[in-house]
């Protein structure tokens, strides 16, 4: 395959997750209302103490990852299986409604750098974030060898979002 032909694979595939955003976005809205988890409805908040957390209400299917300081849903079995080493460590949280919803990681998100540069990337959204170092990658249990190889010029017309840390 071409240098060519891997740069416009690598951007039909970001653009196709981010064309899914707003399919993601309306499907965590017919998920179960995580609010409904709780006995007693408080505002939501921020939570960046629960940062790199996988978690799921008690009584309900759906997982989410906690980054900035905000559940967001993952879509599906695959794109989990994108980012993360396994299925296990998500914890049953009781009042998972009162984080606040940071909105879905696109269908398909996925770990992602360039072969000659030591950065690795989570690609959701149309967007690249930072991922800042190995302590980062294990704090959110992030899979080291699903880390898909890019070229350069794929990996940099994407545009950045918040590094993750």
């Amino acid at each position: 395959m071409t240098k060519r032909s891997w740069c416009a694979a690598a951007l039909a595939l970001v653009l196709a997750s981010s064309a899914g955003v707003t399919t993601a976005s309306a499907a965590v809205a017919t998920t179960p209302d995580a609010a409904s988890h709780s006995s007693t409805a408080k505002p939501q908040r921020d939570r960046p103490d629960l940062n790199g957390l996988r978690i799921k209400a008690v009584d309900g299917p759906a997982i989410y990852l906690v980054l900035d300081g905000r559940r967001h849903w993952i879509p599906n079995p695959g794109t989990y299986d994108n980012l993360f080493r396994d299925w296990n460590g998500v914890v049953s949280v009781l009042d998972i409604g009162n984080i606040t919803e940071g909105g879905a990681l696109s269908d398909g998100a996925f770990l992602g750098k360039s072969p000659d540069r030591p950065e690795v990337y989570l690609f959701s959204n149309g967007v690249k974030r930072w991922i800042t170092s190995p302590a980062a990658m294990d704090k959110y249990y992030f899979a080291w060898n699903r880390i898909q190889n890019l070229p350069y010029e794929a990996v940099n017309s994407i545009p950045n979002g918040p590094s993750i840390s």
